[in-house]
């Protein structure tokens, strides 16, 4: 029997760290985790309302350099998750304070797909129930993602 991989929810800051050029620790952990991704050793999934910030992002110019990312973001994590009335109505229930409302949907995205890790550098995921967050800082943590 082959244990079945973790699907994990990728959130914007992964997407647009891994686009950028800098070489902070933050930056080159985003990066190796788009490129895993990319090759099939991360499973992951995101949605529609990542890569609508994704974009929104590029399309302001700020921060500089992201020209064709939320293209290249559709094309790694495509089909994509949709974002449908449910897990609206979800995250406008949601009691989970330090959330945003991007972040409540991105929550309640992965609830209503089963999915309970996130991939994020906002610590104000730690506070939404039933999702675990791992730092992309966080090596181990990242390591243990990854299907050798």
């Amino acid at each position: 029997m082959t244990a079945q991989r973790l699907v994990v929810f990728v959130d914007t800051n992964v997407i647009v760290y891994g686009a950028t050029s800098a070489d902070a620790p933050l930056v080159v952990s985003c990066k190796a985790i788009v490129r895993a991704i990319g090759a099939g050793r991360i499973e992951a999934r995101t949605s529609v309302g990542v890569i609508e910030e994704v974009w929104h992002l590029e399309l302001r110019g700020r921060p500089g350099g992201l020209d064709g990312t939320a293209a290249q973001a559709y094309a790694l994590f495509t089909p994509l998750l949709p974002v449908t009335d449910a897990e609206v109505l979800a995250a406008l229930s949601s009691p989970t304070s330090g959330l945003g409302a991007n972040d409540r949907l991105h929550a309640a995205t992965c609830a209503a797909h089963g999915i309970g890790t996130i991939l994020s550098a906002d610590a104000a995921f730690d506070a939404a129930p039933g999702l675990r967050r791992v730092d992309p800082r966080d090596g181990g943590a990242v390591d243990e993602l990854v299907t050798r």
